[in-house]
Parts: C-alpha cells; structure tokens; sequence
C-alpha cells in the first residue's frame, strides 16, 4: 500500500459548508450508528445536475476524479439538450460569481423537498437557520427554485432519477457497511452530549472527490448534522464500493465540522489575530484549494486535529493488513495538512486536545476546555510546534 497517496487521497477534497441537516423525525433517543440514515435524494442530484451542465465548481469532475464513468455518460447523453436551459444559465452567469460552487449548493439542495414535481422548501426545517445567504440572495434563491422546477419537467428528470433508483440503492447499501463501523458515541465523548442532534449521510455520485458537512436546524429545535459524500469506487465484482479505510475518516472529518465551527466561531474574538497572522502568511496558497478566508482555515484544522484523535484511538484495519501501518498513516496525514495544505495549526491542537482527553473530568466538554485551546492557538509561531 502507498500511504503517501492513499493518505492524500482522504483529504484532498474534503470541504466544508460554512452553513448551519433534510429528514426531521420526532424526538428519540441518542442514535447509534445503525440509526443514521444514508440517503441518495433526488434533491440533492436534481441540483447536482445542474450544476454539472453549468460547470460549476464541484459539479465538472471526471472519470479521474472519482466519477463513475458510466453514469457520467449516462447523464451528459440525457441533459445536453438542456444545457442552455435558464436553470442551467442562471446558475452559471448569476450565481456561480457570487459563490455559488462546491458546498454551496448542495446546502441549498437539502433545503428543498420535492413532492409530486413540485419543488419548495422542506417545511420542518427552521427557514431561519442559514447563513449562506452572503453567497446568494433570498429573492434569487426563489428564482432559481422555480427555474429547478422547470428544468424538473422539461427535462423529465424525475423518470431519469428513478430509472437510476437501483445505482443510487446499490450506493446507499454500500455506504451503509461504512457508517456502521462508525464509533457514533465519540462525539459525546470527544465534545460533549448532545441528545438534540441526529446524524445523517447523503450521497452523491456527480461530487467526484467532493465532500461536505452541512449543518441544519428542524422548527422543533432539533439539529441535524450531515455530511455529503461524493466519489465511491467499484470492486473486482463492478459493485459499488467504499472503502472503510479512505470514506471513514472522511465521514469523520465532515461530521466534526459541525461541532468544531461553532466551537470556533464561539472563541473567534481570542483567536482571530493569531488566525489572520497564520492566514496572511499563505493567504494565496489557501485561496488556490478553496479555504479563502482565516475561519475556514481555522475551521479545517480543528476538523483535522479532531479526526486524527479518533483515528489514534479507533485504529482502521488498512486492506486487510491489521493495524500496522496506522501510525504512518497518522503520520502522513499530519505532514499533508501542516506542509501541502499548510494548516500549520494541525499538530499543535492535536496536543491539546489530546491534553482534555486525558482530563475528562477538568473538561467534561469541548467547551469548557476552549480557555485551554484558546491558549494553544496563540502560543504557535511558526517552526515552533
């Protein structure tokens, strides 16, 4: 196995989603990972799609990026006719400039439900729990949900969704061998309870390598934390595969973010000159893979650090090999983020936080420990850690 490169893999396109899940059951018990539903929904394909004949951002990948080549045929052969529709320009010459790429619209897209080719909002979701709206304007939004609704019909796309119903289920049973291995009560452990948030999955062929948390509020006060998968693989057999060792801390990573941007966002006033000094010093280099602002940065590398603690104690049997080669792996996902991505932050928050692990009952949440963690952030300097 070359670490190096499956390493680099598992991070390499791995987004997050600046807003703050689209199913909102009643009220129940804290979930398992048995629990946590992975879903294909039209809604987020419908978009996706869209933004694929756009050439949005996110949406252009090919068959070296993780797209199934067969079902990236089968959707440029069905919607080339469509891709001037205004659905498709709108999305390309009015929203794409303003943001619209990448996480972005697959946030919007679990806003939507689609019941009987009718497109609207979902209307247990709180219409108030977004703050995307600095990438697009409300009065565009509902725009261009009526322009989906239109390229719905004209495109018949509904009959293309369900004529792929067994693609997309065959994609679900595959991911779902993946999220049972999942430690779901690490979360309560690593940052403390939370008996109001419920965990879902969804999957989407046409992200390529994209992957994105996505975080959202029911009008019942529950939080749903999401993550949207992309690219999956298939085995010597041609069926879809995801393999444990690359999808689970990916999984991993998208789930964190909802609890480590808030966390962030929380001790942002302490933190930010210590954030921008580390931003400014590669601002370009951030720019070029997508994280263009000093909270995104910051965001990431808590995320990172996060996922690299439940790896050290939830070792991965990489391709059948036993544990072995963990620690090198560990290792090489350090070095990715600290020298190629330079979340020079990385290694150090790892420290900490291995330090309120081992103080559980000094810090009985990630909360309590942010003095702490504040602390650490600014004694960094460059080369020190």
């Amino acid at each position: 196995m070359n670490i190096k490169k499956f390493a680099f893999a598992i991070v390499s396109f791995s987004l997050a989603c600046l807003a703050h899940p689209a199913f909102c059951a009643g009220t129940q018990a804290r979930q398992s990972a048995a629990a946590i539903p992975v879903h294909y929904a039209e809604e987020t394909e419908l978009v996706a799609v869209v933004c694929h004949l756009a050439g949005i951002g996110g949406f252009i990948f090919n068959e070296e990026d993780g797209v199934l080549p067969d079902y990236l045929a089968d959707v440029d052969s069905t919607f080339a006719p469509f891709a001037d529709h205004r659905a498709v320009q709108f999305a390309a010459r009015k929203l794409f400039r303003n943001g619209f790429a990448w996480d972005m619209p697959m946030a919007f897209a679990l806003r939507l439900r689609i019941d009987d080719g009718h497109i609207g909002y979902n209307d247990r979701l709180d219409p108030d729990f977004e703050d995307y709206y600095f990438r697009i304007s409300r009065s565009d939004e509902k725009k261009f949900i009526a322009m989906l609704e239109d390229f719905y019909h004209d495109s018949s796309f509904g009959e293309f969704f369900r004529n792929h119903s067994e693609l997309y289920g065959e994609c679900e049973e595959a991911m779902r061998k993946v999220v049972d291995h999942l430690d779901i009560a690490w979360y309560d452990s690593f940052f403390g309870p939370n008996d109001n948030g419920e965990f879902r999955v969804y999957l989407g062929l046409l992200n390529g390598p994209g992957n994105y948390a996505v975080h959202q509020k029911c009008q019942d006060g529950r939080e749903l934390v999401n993550a949207l998968m992309g690219c999956c693989d298939r085995d010597s057999d041609g069926r879809i595969y995801y393999g444990e060792s690359y999808t689970l801390p990916v999984l991993i990573h998208e789930f964190n973010h909802s609890y480590c941007n808030p966390l962030n966002e929380g001790c942002w006033e302490s933190i930010s000159a210590k954030a921008n000094e580390i931003f400014r010093a590669n601002a370009s280099h951030y720019a070029l893979i997508a994280y263009g602002a000093p909270q995104l940065v910051m965001n990431e590398s808590f995320v990172e650090a996060s996922m690299i603690r439940y790896l050290m104690s939830h070792p991965i049997d990489l391709s059948g090999t036993g544990f072995e080669n963990m620690q090198e792996l560990i290792d090489t996902l350090v070095d990715i983020d600290e020298r190629k991505k330079k979340f020079v932050l990385v290694g150090t928050m790892i420290d900490a936080l291995g330090r309120r692990e081992a103080s559980p009952e000094k810090y009985p949440t990630m909360r309590d420990f942010l003095p702490e963690y504040v602390e650490a952030v600014n004694a960094f300097t460059p080369g020190g850690n």
